[in-house]
């Protein structure tokens, strides 16, 4: 019999213990291939054992039997082993029947635990329970994909031979019920012949399998229990499919404005941050200088940096494509990429590339490949000539066909966003300039070539975003380069100045890599509409974003740290490698729908977004599903099944008090200003008046609002000091599920929660993590960054002490604060080893120290004048 449309675990064990056994068995099995809850699909199986027992196929019962009994539940297991035993002590099998040929073997994935058992054939795709036993001796290919146990495996998974068959859309029927995918089989299946004592001895089964939930029926703390798969590709899910377009109409263009004064307002902020860091940089130097006998001041340092930040960030630009082809290919072994090369992992991308450039009279982009298995792709250059697009081997062994397309067109989004606008205005700017030049008036002249430079970046996405990933690069080498060599030499009057170099370098990446965030969240939206608007296929786009996430959560998995190429080429990534380690390590346990919720949902969202370098992929996501609805598809991700959606707007709006006390550092700096205002209005009516006491403070004005945003910026600290880190006993320390967490839609980071968690504590060893930059805890529910701050702060994570990565890759147990903002993050107040090494943080004090320290400033500067 088919199973139902709409089955219901609740009217298929009605229909058991009313005897209608043909109907129970379609809903119980339609429950087993649609429903979600692994709870759920436990019970439909064990009242199947009943129903297939009943109606004659004990062959059926007798592996579901197998299957339960191998559960991690006791409960399971020991409801499943003493009904297996009747089943073989009343239906003995026959002895020829111990080794089943390919013709016979169940698709449904079952199959007895035998330990002469040879190796099986691969199961095919229409395998909709995605249940295998466990058996050393099966081939690796069944058990690609599969849990350690039978009741690990969601209903998201499928054996597969290989990721990329079961990652594309089957022929065969994978909807097809358990009962219809295993072929006849007489011996096996033989007709009912058991006599109504034996059916009236059958009562406890029927009994046990409708009243008795093991482990089921327990809530909250059973779905903890549940046996968490390690690693998962991301073809192992079972996605929707959901289809595309077939010849539509693109969609009306998004006006770029905004984005093209974004471009330039980040150029600009690169200009003046260099230049104000190299002036720092040669004052301090002759300041030094100055400070030493028989050694004279560097008179050039006295001049004004403009000029030459400002032709070298030109020529930076200029050489951008070939500079950062020469980092690639020294330090990550990039190779050159044909189209016959790509056609072999997607003809459809293949074909797109030369067909879309042709139509819009491009150069087709040099394509090029990395040899990583990270699934990443990167798009750089400075103009669409020049443009490249690489991608891993990782992605094109994860992704499916039209999947890679969908990247590849993204890609092409960057490219196409370019504009010849910023160039065009900035020549006549200077032509301006040149006039005025040559009537003698050199202040407008000048004031002319500075406007063209500021307009020279409208409209270059492409080349504002290389040239800050290329200057970020530089020092993000140096730190890296520098951290290597410090690990190679022992001597310590060395090592010292190589970390304090590679702290340094560090600090200015993460620097330089700020003032392109905002930039970089923006374009990705317009390359996801392009891409869209390319391929007709707006859920091959999610699919594919969702599989590079959860292909960087295994890699990081798999490497036990994150690599320098997804940390230092964040900013091109199609996917943040921060994002992905949350997201792509939880899938496995929960729905993505249920992950998202926090992205789609929760009001005060994008202002947790402004240190993220990739918007949240939530609303990305739910955007994208839009561009589907636009065009009558079904969506692979349904947003309508996360039930806030449907609640008012007025119900989920986060109360002002908590995001005025989330942003209370920042707020306090507003605050301060508006003091300092104050200050001075009241030495204007001090002076219009006459009131001797109050002039001073129009004479003052400056150094009292200088002084006043430090003081308003360590209010707020300190304001925000007791919610971001409560108190922590032995009695409110919670031991949480990450799913859960990450689901839980109305936090902010202020609202804070005491856990305990162990895992295996990943990252880099040696001095390259001494700041603690790649801690992440890898627990039985998923990964999570971890924070760490020393009893000295920064200085004290360079001085020899005990620090978080000397227990690298060992079971370790956390214990700080959880915090959900657009990355998920826990401020640790202790990590301990299992061998008793305990390092601790102390965030707490040093929020405070940074409170009174900015305090005490902002009142020095008012006091000295």
């Amino acid at each position: 019999m088919a199973s139902l449309p709409d089955p219901s675990l609740d009217d298929g064990l009605t229909a058991l213990k009313q005897g209608n056994y043909q109907d129970a068995i379609a809903h119980l099995e339609g429950v087993c291939e649609v429903d979600l809850s692994s709870k759920s699909v436990v019970r439909a199986q064990m009242g199947l054992v009943v129903a297939y027992e009943r109606t004659g196929k004990i062959e059926k019962a007798r592996l579901l039997c197998v299957a339960l009994s191998q559960s991690k539940y006791p409960k399971v297991k020991s409801w499943a082993e003493p009904i297996k035993a009747k089943l073989d002590q009343r239906y003995p099998q026959p002895p020829q029947k111990s080794e089943p040929s390919p013709e016979t073997v169940d698709f449904t994935g079952f199959a007895p635990l035998n330990e002469t058992t040879p190796a099986l054939e691969p199961l095919p795709a229409s395998d909709v329970t995605g249940f295998v036993p466990l058996n050393e001796t099966l081939s690796p290919q069944i058990r690609t994909g599969t849990g350690s146990n039978i009741a690990d495996v969601p209903l998201q998974t499928t054996a597969s031979p290989t990721p990329r068959d079961t990652s594309q859309p089957d022929k065969k029927d994978v909807s097809a019920p358990v009962q219809k995918a295993v072929k006849g089989n007489t011996q096996a299946e033989s007709p009912r012949s058991a006599s109504r004592s034996d059916a009236n001895e059958n009562k406890p089964l029927l009994a046990a399998a409708i009243s008795e939930t093991p482990s089921t029926d327990n809530s909250s703390k059973d779905a903890d229990e549940l046996p968490v798969e390690q690693t998962r590709s991301p073809a192992s899910l079972q996605w929707k499919q959901a289809g595309r377009a077939q010849g539509w109409k693109a969609m009306k263009a998004v006006q770029q404005e905004r984005l093209w004064l974004l471009q330039a307002g980040v150029a600009i902020a690169l200009f003046w941050a260099i230049s104000l860091l190299l002036q720092f940089v040669m004052t301090a130097t002759n300041n030094f200088l100055l400070n030493i006998p028989f050694l004279q001041p560097i008179q050039a340092f006295y001049e004004q940096p403009t000029g030459v930040v400002v032709i070298a960030l030109l020529l930076l630009a200029c050489l951008s494509p070939w500079i950062l082809d020469l980092i690639l290919k020294h330090f990550y072994g990039i190779q050159p990429l044909s189209l016959s090369g790509l056609s072999k992992f997607s003809p459809e991308a293949a074909k797109m590339l030369p067909r879309y450039c042709g139509q819009k009279r491009l150069k087709l982009p040099t394509l090029k490949i990395l040899p990583s298995s990270a699934p990443v792709a990167l798009t750089y250059g400075n103009l669409p000539q020049t443009a490249r697009i690489v991608v891993s081997q990782g992605l094109l062994d994860q992704l499916a066909d039209e999947e890679i397309a969908a990247i590849y067109a993204g890609e092409l989004g960057h490219i196409v966003q370019n504009r010849l606008v910023g160039i065009a205005i900035a020549f006549g700017m200077f032509l301006i300039g040149g006039f005025f030049y040559l009537l003698g008036n050199a202040d407008w002249a000048f004031n002319c070539w500075w406007i063209a430079l500021a307009c020279l970046p409208l409209g270059a996405n492409l080349a504002v975003i290389s040239l800050v990933v290329l200057v970020a690069q530089l020092a993000y080498i140096v730190y890296w380069q520098v951290a290597r060599w410090g690990d190679s030499n022992q001597s310590p009057v060395l090592k010292i100045p190589a970390a304090v170099i590679s702290a340094l370098s560090y600090g200015l990446f993460w620097l330089i890599r700020a003032l392109g965030l905002w930039l970089s969240r923006s374009r990705f939206n317009y390359s996801d509409r392009v891409a869209t608007d390319i391929t007709g296929n707006p859920n091959g786009l999610t699919r594919a974003l969702l599989k590079i996430a959860i292909g960087i959560a295994t890699d990081v998995k798999q490497h036990q740290s994150t690599s320098w190429l997804l940390e230092s080429f964040d900013l091109l990534m199609p996917v943040g490698h921060r994002q992905a380690i949350a997201l792509g390590s939880v899938t496995p346990l929960t729905t993505f729908e249920s992950v998202l919720q926090w992205d789609c949902l929760n009001p005060s969202r994008q202002w947790m977004t402004i240190n993220n370098s990739h918007p949240l992929i939530g609303d990305r996501l739910y955007l994208i599903s839009l561009y589907a609805r636009h065009w009558k598809l079904e969506t692979e991700l349904n947003f309508t099944q996360i039930p806030s959606l449907k609640t008012p707007k007025t119900k989920l709006r986060t109360p002002n008090s908590k995001l005025l006390l989330q942003g209370a550092p920042f707020f306090g700096i507003l605050f301060g200003l508006a003091l300092g205002c104050l200050f001075w209005l009241l030495g204007w009516i001090g002076s219009f008046f006459g009131i001797r006491q109050l002039v001073w403070m129009l004479d003052d004005y400056w150094t009292i609002l200088i002084g006043c945003l430090p003081i308003g910026f360590g209010l707020g600290t300190f304001l925000r000091i007791n919610a971001f880190f409560p108190d922590i006993k032995p009695g409110n320390l919670q031991d949480p599920n990450l799913p859960k967490l990450y689901a839980s839609t109305a936090t902010l980071p202020v609202d804070s929660k005491p856990v305990r968690m162990q895992g295996k504590l990943l990252g880099r060893r040696g001095m390259s993590n001494w700041l603690g930059q790649d801690l992440i805890l890898q627990t039985d529910t998923g990964l999570i960054k971890l924070h760490h701050c020393s009893q000295l702060g920064p200085i004290g994570n360079l001085l020899p002490s005990s620090r978080p990565g000397d227990l690298i890759n060992l079971p370790v147990t956390a214990i700080g604060w959880f915090h959900r903002g657009a990355t998920p993050w826990i401020d640790l107040e202790t990590l301990r080893s299992q061998s008793g090494i305990t390092t601790r943080s102390y965030h707490p004090i040093w929020s405070t120290i940074l409170a009174c320290a900015a305090a005490a400033w902002g009142i020095y500067i008012i006091w000295r004048g």
